[in-house]
């Protein structure tokens, strides 16, 4: 079966867009074949348009590894562009309403004839709350929210903040230059 793809980039993240309207198939098994560039394309994961009963068009989200995210920030911009482009859905005056695994949410565009240049996105109110984000406390104990937390991480000691907005964060601010930081260690985002 010949499927097509668009690779798209924005703001650090390269994303993968396909069709997948009224179309089975494994997309997280496909995810991680086409996500490493040694042997695929080389992406942060599969954004799939699928038609949706509540929104005008709705995105799922695949990671490198094949998991299926709630959201991506990043992500939804370069869906919202790819789906435009082609015409799969049209912002209204509204914007373009766009179901996710973390709820609606609405992208305005920025357009430029018929093609998008830009795009905001209501990402909705993030919640700190350790089980909406969700965040495991067994072995820190029964938290309201993790802030400004102490952890001990690749033998580094730094303090995380944990919230969602539409899928799980965990936030370190640094005073050291992002090159000092240990991103490879401690994962990139």
């Amino acid at each position: 079966m010949t499927l097509e793809f668009t690779k798209l980039h924005g703001a650090g993240n390269d994303y993968i867009a396909i069709d997948g309207r009224g179309i089975e198939r494994d997309w997280g098994a496909l995810s991680k074949a086409m996500s490493v560039l040694a042997f695929g394309v080389g992406s942060d994961g599969i954004v799939l348009a699928q038609d949706s009963d509540i929104a005008q068009i709705r995105m799922r989200v695949y990671n490198p590894d094949g998991s299926e995210a709630e959201m991506s920030g990043n992500g939804i911009r370069l869906f919202a562009k790819f789906v435009i482009d082609r015409k799969f859905a049209l912002p209204g005056d509204n914007g373009l309403t766009v179901e996710t695994g973390g709820g609606v949410r609405i992208v305005w565009p920025t357009m430029e004839g018929d093609k998008m240049v830009a795009a905001k996105v209501a990402m909705g109110e993030p919640t700190f709350i350790p089980d909406e984000i969700p965040v495991n406390t067994a072995e820190i104990g029964d938290l309201e929210i993790i802030k400004d937390f102490p952890i001990n991480a690749g033998g580094r000691d730094m303090k995380i903040t944990c919230l969602a907005v539409g899928n799980p964060h965990a936030v370190v601010i640094t005073e050291d230059p992002v090159e000092d930081f240990p991103l490879t260690i401690l994962g990139l985002t």
